[in-house]
C-alpha cells in the first residue's frame, strides 16, 4: 500500500510540474535535463533526506527557471549547502538584480564576512517584508546612534533600540525602550528572557515577574533563581555584539513568517540566524517547530539532540524531540529518552502519563498497567477518569475483564460526560455479548456527545444489530463507513448488517472490501468463511 501511495505520489508530482512548468520552455531544452529535479522534488515530498541530498547535487542551476531557482535555493539554505546557495543566489541576481531572497541572503552572507553588505540593501525591495525588519537590520549593521523615540516606536523597533543601547553601554537609555516594550505584554518566550535578562541588574521586582512568567511555562523544570541567572547570564543568550544582534533580528523575521504558515521562508531565515549564532536556543526551537511543519522531522531533532538540562528552554525541547520521533516511529530512541528522563524527574506526572500511553500503544500492556497504576497512588494527579479508562484499556487487552470493567466504571462515574469512556466500556459489553440494552443507553448518549464520531456511530450501528433492530443498524453502520470508508472493522459490521437484511451481494461486497483494505484483518479466517459460506 505504501509503495502504491509512493507511486501515485510521484506521478501526481509530474503533472503538477509539467502543467507549471511545461509552459514556455525554449525548444533547446530537453525534458530530462529535469530528472535530477523531478528526483529532487519526490525525495522532498517523500521525506527522503539522503536522496533529496544524492539528486540535490545533480540538479543543472543554469537549466532552470526562476521559479524553480528560487525553490531550490530555499532548499540549499535548509540543508546547509551554503556554496550551492551562494551560486544559486548570484544567478538570481545576474537574472534578477531586486529578487527579494537573493538580495537577503547576500546581505547577510557579506555581513558575516564583514563586507560591505549595504550593497544588497540598496537594490533591495522589501514587498514582501514588513518594513520595520528592514529598519531593525539597518541598526545593527550601520551601529549609528539611535534616531528613534520610545514613546513611538513599533515594538520590534523599540526592542532593537533597546539591545543595541544595551550593548553599548547606556543602559540607562536602553530601559526608556524597554518600558515601551513591556507595556505590550507579549506572550512571546524570547521577548520576556530578554526582558528578563534587561531587568535582572536595574529592577529586582520586575525581573522577579518575567522569570515567574517563563517558570510558568514550564520550558526548564529546574525553577532558576535570579541569583544564579545573574552569574550564568549565558543562559539567557545576551545580545553582546552586532552579529548575535542580527541574528536576533533574523529570529524575529523567522518567527513573522512563520505565524503566517509561511514556513519555507520562516526555516529560510531561520537558517540564516543560526549561521550568524550557532547556540541560539530559541531559534533552534522556532526551526524545529518549522522543520515539523514542513516535513522534515531528521532535520528537527538535529537542532534538539544533547541539549543541556540547564537550557531555558530544555523542557520545551525535549517534549518536542518525543513528538518528532513519535511521528517517525523511532519508539526505541523515544523510550530510551523517556527513561532517562523520568530516572531523573520521576514526579513529573505528565511525562510518566506519555510513557504509559506509549506502552500501550506498542501493545505492551503489562509495562502500561504497571505504569498507569503507579501514577494512579500519585496524589496531585489532576484527572484520574483518564489514568483510569487507559489502564482498562490496558487490563482488556491483557484479557483481565473483571479489572477493566472496574476501571472503566470507574472512570465514568468520576466523569459520566466523558463520549471515548462511554463507547470503550459499552462496546466492550456488546464485544462480550452481555448487557446489550444498557450499551444501548450509554452509546446513545455518547453520540449526543461526539455526534461525527465514526467509532462511536459503528458501536451504536452495532447495539442496534445485536438488539435485532437491523434498518437502524444498518442507517448507523453505513453513516460509519461514509465518515472512515477505509476501516476493515467498519466495513465489516456494515457486511453483517446487510447479510441480517437479505440484502446478501452487498453483504459478499463489504466482506471482500474487507481483505483488500486489510489483507491481514485479524479475524481474516472468519471474513473467508463468511464469504464462502454466510452467516
Amino acid at each position: 500500500m505504501v509503495q502504491i501511495i509512493q507511486t501515485c505520489n510521484f506521478f501526481l508530482i509530474l503533472i503538477i510540474f509539467f502543467s507549471k512548468f511545461s509552459y514556455g520552455l525554449s525548444d533547446n531544452i530537453r525534458l530530462n535535463e529535469y530528472s535530477s529535479y523531478l528526483s529532487w522534488e519526490y525525495a522532498k515530498n517523500s521525506n527522503d533526506l539522503i536522496s533529496l541530498k544524492k539528486f540535490f547535487k545533480n540538479i543543472d542551476l543554469d537549466k532552470m527557471d526562476n521559479l524553480l531557482l528560487e525553490e531550490i535555493f530555499f532548499e540549499s539554505v535548509i540543508l546547509d549547502d551554503w556554496n550551492k546557495a551562494e551560486k544559486i543566489s548570484s544567478i538570481l541576481l545576474e537574472r534578477d538584480n531586486q529578487n527579494f531572497s537573493a538580495n537577503l541572503y547576500k546581505f547577510f552572507n557579506s555581513f558575516i564576512d564583514d563586507k560591505n553588505a549595504n550593497l544588497y540593501l540598496k537594490e533591495f525591495k522589501p514587498n514582501f517584508l514588513d518594513s520595520n525588519f528592514l529598519d531593525a537590520i539597518i541598526i545593527w549593521e550601520n551601529l549609528n546612534e539611535i534616531s528613534h523615540k520610545p514613546n513611538n516606536c513599533v515594538p520590534i523597533i523599540c526592542l532593537h533600540s533597546g539591545l543595541f543601547l544595551v550593548q553599548r553601554g547606556e543602559s540607562k537609555r536602553a530601559q526608556t525602550f524597554f518600558e515601551r516594550i513591556e507595556k505590550e505584554d507579549f506572550a512571546s518566550y524570547r521577548i520576556k528572557e530578554l526582558l528578563l535578562l534587561n531587568s535582572i541588574n536595574s529592577n529586582k521586582n520586575l525581573a522577579e515577574k518575567y522569570l515567574k512568567q517563563i517558570n510558568n511555562h514550564d520550558l526548564n523544570l529546574k525553577k532558576f533563581d535570579l541569583s544564579y541567572l545573574a552569574k550564568h547570564k549565558y543562559l539567557l543568550n545576551p545580545i553582546e555584539n552586532k552579529t548575535q544582534g542580527m541574528a536576533e533580528v533574523l529570529y524575529n523575521i523567522s518567527s513573522w513568517f512563520f505565524t503566517k504558515e509561511l514556513y519555507k521562508y520562516s526555516a529560510f531565515f531561520g537558517k540564516i540566524s543560526l549561521k550568524l549564532r550557532p547556540d541560539f536556543n530559541a531559534m533552534k526551537l522556532l526551526l524545529t517547530g518549522t522543520f515539523e511543519k514542513l516535513g522534515y522531522q531528521n532535520l528537527g531533532i538535529n537542532y534538539i539532540d544533547n541539549q543541556d538540562d540547564e537550557n531555558l528552554y530544555y523542557y520545551k525541547f525535549l517534549r518536542i524531540k518525543l513528538s518528532l520521533l513519535e511521528k517517525q516511529n523511532m519508539n526505541n530512541e523515544f523510550i530510551s529518552n523517556l527513561t532517562n528522563f523520568i530516572r531523573e524527574y520521576p514526579d513529573k506526572i505528565e511525562m510518566k502519563i506519555l510513557f504509559a500511553d506509549k506502552y500501550r500503544k506498542l501493545e505492551k500492556y503489562k509495562q502500561a498497567v504497571k505504569i498507569y497504576s503507579e501514577i494512579i497512588e500519585e496524589k496531585d494527579l489532576p484527572s484520574r477518569s483518564n489514568i483510569l479508562y487507559s489502564r482498562g484499556i490496558s487490563y482488556e487487552r491483557l484479557n483481565k475483564w473483571d479489572k477493566a470493567e472496574r476501571d472503566l466504571k470507574e472512570a465514568l462515574r468520576l466523569n459520566p460526560e466523558d463520549a471515548y469512556v462511554l463507547n470503550y466500556l459499552a462496546y466492550s459489553w456488546l464485544d462480550r455479548n452481555k448487557n446489550i440494552d444498557e450499551a444501548l443507553k450509554l452509546l446513545k448518549k455518547a453520540i449526543e456527545i461526539e455526534p461525527r464520531d465514526a467509532y462511536i456511530i459503528d458501536s451504536l450501528g452495532w447495539a442496534y444489530y445485536l438488539s435485532n433492530k437491523t434498518e437502524e443498524s444498518i442507517y448507523f453502520l453505513e453513516k460509519a463507513v461514509s465518515i472512515l470508508p477505509d476501516d476493515a472493522t467498519l466495513n465489516d459490521h456494515l457486511g453483517d448488517a446487510y447479510w441480517k437484511a437479505g440484502r446478501k451481494s452487498e453483504a459478499l461486497s463489504q466482506w471482500k472490501r474487507v481483505l483488500i483494505l486489510d489483507p491481514n484483518f485479524q479475524k481474516k479466517s472468519w471474513i473467508n468463511k463468511k464469504i464462502n459460506e454466510g452467516l
